[in-house]
């Protein structure tokens, strides 16, 4: 089964949720949004989950020096970089690292092999926006990379998209935020249901 990674996570109660569901890591971001957590809240959810699930920190533009201390005090597994972060950054993180783009048009696989993460996750461009805008974008842009095995999808999925989706690219990875959002905020557990079991149809109608 793909790989399911649930951001924007800002309670134990959502932790513990995502976690029960059977999602491979859950996203906290440290940058600015709406779904921005603070540092000693993530401290206080991950102290709580222990190994459950890997955690893992999202950033945008973010000084080093602040990302191995939210590293340290949050006890994160993995970074997200979501921003314009160079090569040399991802160098100096001790932990794996997944490297978001934004996708505007065709991706150039030799543009994004200057960077050497852990996982590539391709996301939709939206001005103003780092990620979590629930737009999704056009799939081919990917065909060069889709091949690759290390591939995060991003960007507008939910239940009625990400079967399709897996499908077509069968990326390593999944990556859902707004998709299983209530309308006000916060995550939706049906929404989440629906989610993992359309990501399971798809990988048995896989065969």
């Amino acid at each position: 089964m793909s790989r399911v990674k649930i951001c924007g996570i800002k309670t134990l109660a959502e932790a513990s949720l995502v976690h029960r569901a059977g999602a491979w890591a859950m996203g906290e971001v440290f940058a600015p949004s709406r779904r921005r957590i603070e540092v000693d809240q993530a401290a206080a959810i991950n102290r709580e989950l222990s190994g459950a699930i890997l955690k893992v920190g999202v950033f945008v533009n973010e000084e080093l020096d602040t990302i191995k201390y939210i590293i340290r005090s949050c006890g994160l597994d993995m970074v997200q970089l979501h921003g314009d972060e160079t090569p040399e950054l991802l160098a100096e993180i001790e932990l794996p690292v997944i490297k978001a783009f934004s996708v505007t048009g065709p991706v150039d696989p030799d543009y994004v092999r200057r960077w050497r993460p852990f996982a590539y996750l391709f996301d939709t461009a939206i001005n103003g926006s780092s990620g979590g805008s629930g737009r999704s974008f056009n799939w081919d842009y990917l065909q060069a990379v889709q091949d690759w095995p290390n591939l995060i999808l991003a960007g507008g999925l939910n239940s009625d998209n990400v079967a399709v989706a897996i499908r077509r690219l069968r990326p390593m990875a999944v990556d859902v935020s707004s998709g299983v959002e209530l309308t006000g905020g916060g995550k939706d557990p049906l929404k989440i249901e629906q989610f993992m079991q359309q990501v399971k149809t798809a990988e048995y109608n896989q065969g």
